[in-house]
């Protein structure tokens, strides 16, 4: 599965959610992925969601993909990970309101 594909096929999914930016990371971003690999997806939430949210958003994101996904809140990238997985970041989705700042 491409990136692209994966962009297609979530972003409603991501809208409705109230996701203010996505991208996808690791194997997917970086060309190394294989039939087996997951999708690791980086979000960040309009809105504060609690646990039990967060997990039936990531349980649908895999029926959508049909794929594992490492759901992934930007705020929670540890800091010595951080440089390694931005620079691997292909940013599928960006709201309107979150493009006038970056992380």
């Amino acid at each position: 599965m491409q990136v692209e594909e994966i962009k297609e096929k979530i972003t409603p999914a991501l809208i409705k959610h109230k996701i203010s930016r996505a991208g996808v990371f690791g194997s997917m971003a970086t060309g190394l992925a294989d039939s087996e690999s997951d999708i690791d997806l980086l979000v960040e939430f309009s809105e504060k969601i609690s646990l039990l949210e967060f997990v039936r958003i990531k349980f649908e994101l895999e029926e959508i993909l049909g794929k594992q996904v490492d759901l992934v809140e930007y705020q929670a990238i540890k800091p010595r990970l951080l440089p390694r997985i931005l620079s691997e970041e292909i940013r599928i989705h960006e709201s309107e309101e979150n493009s006038i700042h970056n992380f």
